[in-house]
């Protein structure tokens, strides 16, 4: 929802004179400030009250509270097309409000924001009212009581119209117009009602959101983890301005859930700063970020996570870290991998909210692959365009020392089900995304999955085979179709190119199919010699059909592992020598010959 309004304008005397008569003062005011206020005109009332702000005990401000570099506001800038002009005003309002040489410049820049059309619920705007707000105590002593008034009225009805918005629909802008704007008033200006009187709707606002928005474990929504650095940013805001008043305290399940949202923080951060599904450009504020939220809401076990993740290795401690690198939230929507606490590691995070798959991979600094993982489907010759589709549900999770491992499925047409798996490796460092069509009986079947590639890596396609590498500048991944033969050359069954940087799996076969597309994510063997081949599966001394159950082979240097799917009911089958029951197996090869699973589905019949 989005509403625009022109600002009224009063006078200094109108305003000061209704703020009197309704009894606006009141302490910490002293009382001898009261009765004076009490016996001034209209004129004298705005010098008394700007030179008692100026001479009272200071409040922190944004750079004491958090003194870092960059402005801590720009920790909630979310990327719009009016990104630039929101941060150059943000960091003059913060340079110019205590500085009465640039008083002239500070007032025309409010009254350039006043005077125009506002979209109040627009997380931009949001974002300067409340630059206005931490400023507005400093401003008392180099702007006019004219200005002074408009500016503090109008925060004050913003904070009011906030009762409007959603916390759950409209977040950020919510967030900083029903939460921290009237927190950071009740904060500055006890001495007025009108602000002080903001603190009680600005505490529940905020309690309500934190335990709505988060999953009980602090983990968001998927549809709003692209606001994870500015939602974070205003809730840290809004901690610290806690930690200095206990009157202005979130309730014990909202403190709770803060705490939670710290520790998934973490989980979300990409090796070096910055959240995934969030702009590659913002890494050292979310590093100043995560800092600061840490020391408000972390414990010990995330300061180890942060040393591990954003540090040097010089710096890192080497005490044991408990918290579990790894998280899935069903009620979220998201998945997040990760091998190891490392600058080095490898993670991907991926969400399946309504129809949407997104999914980031990453490798140390670099991201290989970032965007919405799609699906062109044909049945029986003919597109499916979403006929019969319905939202992603979570059908597996498994966390171990060996493997992350996610299922999704959801329905794409009337009698056909996609499931879509995801298996990060820890040890063996490679990642095995695999789709598996069920369609009815005797349906002609062509899958073609959209791998969308980061603009951070190159791509290199070999001549003879369907190995495709990405770079960066060095090698980073190779990709390996194994549902497709490993040479080209005849080859019928479907094909990997790469246009307007996405890489693009066909893959097509009979009434069911297994599509498996192969990650190395290994640097240490991009020039190790690799092959793979489906392998033969047996059922009753018979080969079965590959719409029954398949199986491959891959060999990097000399490491290989086996990969098996059923596609129907799971029956006694063998390949390799190695008998299974169930419906999806991966297991790496020993050097003794024998096998160790990573991963073990058995079917689900409830």
């Amino acid at each position: 929802m989005t509403a625009t309004t022109s600002p009224p304008k009063h006078s200094p005397a109108a305003a000061n004179e209704v703020a009197f008569r309704s009894g606006d003062w009141q302490k910490p005011l002293p009382k001898k400030t009261i009765t004076a206020l009490s016996r001034c005109d209209s004129e004298e009332i705005w010098s008394l009250w700007s030179s008692y702000l100026g001479r009272r005990k200071k409040t922190k401000g944004l750079e004491e509270l958090f003194p870092y570099s960059q402005n801590p506001l720009l920790w909630s800038l979310n990327v719009t097309l009016e990104q630039e002009e929101i941060e150059s005003f943000i960091r003059h309002l913060h340079v110019r409000s205590r500085s009465a040489k640039h008083a002239a410049a500070t007032e025309g820049l409010l009254e350039n924001w006043l005077d125009s059309p506002m979209e109040t619920f627009h997380s931009s705007d949001a974002l300067i009212s409340v630059a206005c707000a931490w400023t507005l105590a400093d401003l008392s002593q180099t702007v006019s009581g004219t200005l002074w008034w408009r500016l503090k009225d109008r925060l004050i009805s913003m904070a009011a119209d906030a009762l409007q918005l959603e916390a759950t629909t409209q977040h950020l802008a919510a967030n900083l117009l029903g939460g921290e704007l009237p927190l950071v008033l009740a904060y500055f200006f006890p001495e007025l009602k009108s602000t002080s009187d903001l603190s009680s709707l600005a505490i529940e606002f905020l309690s309500e959101s934190l335990v709505e928005m988060l999953d009980g474990q602090g983990m968001l929504r998927a549809s709003s983890i692209p606001l994870l650095g500015p939602l974070l940013g205003t809730w840290t805001r809004c901690r610290s301005i806690m930690e200095q008043e206990a009157r202005l305290f979130w309730d014990d399940d909202a403190e709770q859930q803060y705490r939670w949202m710290v520790t998934q923080s973490l989980r979300m951060c990409r090796p070096h700063g910055g959240f995934m599904f969030a702009s590659s450009d913002k890494a050292r504020k979310d590093c100043d970020l995560l800092k600061a939220a840490i020391d408000l809401g972390g414990n010990k076990s995330d300061q180890l996570v942060a040393e591990a993740i954003l540090r040097s290795d010089a710096n890192r401690s080497d005490k044991p870290i408990r918290t579990e690198t790894s998280y899935q939230s069903e009620w979220a929507g998201m998945g997040v991998m990760r091998s190891k606490w490392s600058k080095k590691s490898r993670q991907l995070a991926v969400t399946y909210d309504n129809t949407e798959n997104l999914i980031e991979l990453s490798k140390g600094r670099r991201v290989l692959i970032a965007g919405d993982l799609q699906v062109q489907l044909d049945l029986d010759g003919q597109a499916t365009n979403g006929l019969g589709a319905h939202d992603w549900e979570q059908v597996a999770w498994e966390s171990d020392d060996d493997c992350d491992y996610l299922e999704i499925e959801r329905d794409v047409a009337i009698g056909t089900r996609l499931q879509r798996s995801f298996l990060l490796s820890r040890r063996d460092h490679f990642l095995l995304i695999a789709d598996t069509i069920l369609a009815n009986e005797n349906t002609p079947i062509s899958h073609t999955l959209h791998l969308p590639l980061s603009d951070q890596v190159t791509v290199d396609s070999e001549q003879d085979t369907w190995e495709v590498s990405l770079k960066a500048p060095h090698m980073v991944s190779r990709l390996l179709p194994l549902g497709l033969p490993e040479w080209k050359t005849g080859t019928r069954t479907g094909s990997l190119t790469i246009q307007r940087r996405r890489l693009n799996l066909q893959q097509s076969g009979n009434s069911r199919l297994f599509v498996p597309l192969f990650i190395d994510l290994s640097p240490k063997r991009s020039k190790k010699k690799l092959t793979w081949r489906r392998l033969a599966v047996g059922e009753d001394r018979r080969n079965v059909a590959p719409d029954v159950a398949v199986g491959y082979r891959v060999q990097i240097g000399d490491e290989e592992w086996l990969i098996y799917r059923s596609l129907i009911e799971p029956t006694p089958r063998s390949l390799l020598g190695q008998n299974l029951l169930c419906e999806y197996h991966v297991s790496r090869f020993l050097p003794s010959g024998d096998v160790e699973p990573l991963i073990e589905v058995q079917q689900d019949h409830d």
